[in-house]
């Protein structure tokens, strides 16, 4: 079913929640700004401006959906939640948030799958994590159990390139903040990159990498000096493995990825 209903401003919607946040009549406006959020990550218009995330509209959804189950419909929008929180990684919005979902929405797919892509960044094992990411493009409408219309909205932007540079910049952001000198082959895996010259034109072309990476060559990967990845003068070795660093997500997820 088509939503014609008009997406609010970010601005709008924070005025709303100020003054309706536990009306159930706010609801069909808050799941259309959560498309829009999802859907403007798949736009390929330049002119088409972006719906800012937005995680107390997110969680406030959610919330009346426990209050009022019968608007949550067969959890179609739950999954863009989900997703979008995800997204937010290093952050516990994910965890936040899954939390509220009832857990007949958060056993099937594609939230299955979305618990599963949590779990893998948050023990770090990145390059198991993208296979399993593409795993919800391949997941059929029937077996997702999400009407067409919203999980096409969500295979769409799995596929989009802002959601895959979102995720990139995150785990990047990971990696530099434990090591300051890792193998080429383990960043290759961990960003979901085939080769040297992939990663070398993902730092020339984006600002965030260049603030992150500082030099790649033929066999390892210089991550810009910090306080956190020069404190002992740690160099990553064979045998230590990315669970080592999972505890130090948390000390991260304050950290805003432009």
């Amino acid at each position: 079913m088509t939503d014609k209903t008009k997406v609010a401003s970010s601005e709008e919607i924070t005025t709303l929640l100020t003054h309706s946040a536990y009306n159930p009549a706010i609801v069909p406006q808050l799941e259309s700004y959560v498309r829009s959020s999802v859907t403007s990550l798949s736009s390929t218009s330049s002119s088409s401006e972006s719906t800012p995330y937005h995680f107390d509209a997110n969680r406030t959804l959610v919330k009346l959906y426990q209050f009022f189950p019968h608007l949550a419909g067969d959890g179609g929008v739950v999954s863009l939640v989900l997703f979008l929180a995800l997204l937010e990684f290093p952050s516990m919005d994910y965890v936040a948030l899954t939390c509220l979902v009832g857990e007949k929405v958060r056993g099937r797919e594609p939230c299955l799958t979305l618990a599963r892509c949590a779990e893998l960044l948050e023990s770090c094992q990145f390059s198991e994590f993208w296979p399993t990411f593409r795993q919800l493009l391949l997941l059929s409408t029937d077996k997702a159990g999400s009407p067409s219309s919203e999980y096409d909205i969500l295979k769409q932007a799995v596929s989009s390139p802002a959601a895959v540079l979102k995720l990139r910049k995150s785990i990047a952001s990971i990696l530099a903040l434990s090591y300051r000198t890792a193998p080429l082959k383990i960043v290759l895996g961990a960003l979901d990159l085939d080769n040297v010259d992939a990663l070398k034109n993902l730092v020339q072309s984006e600002d965030y990498f260049k603030g992150v990476i500082g030099s790649v060559d033929s066999s390892s990967v210089l991550f810009v000096a910090s306080g956190d990845n020069t404190k002992r003068s740690r160099v990553f070795k064979e045998g230590v493995h990315f669970d080592a660093i999972a505890s130090l997500i948390s000390s991260s997820a304050a950290v805003h990825v432009e």
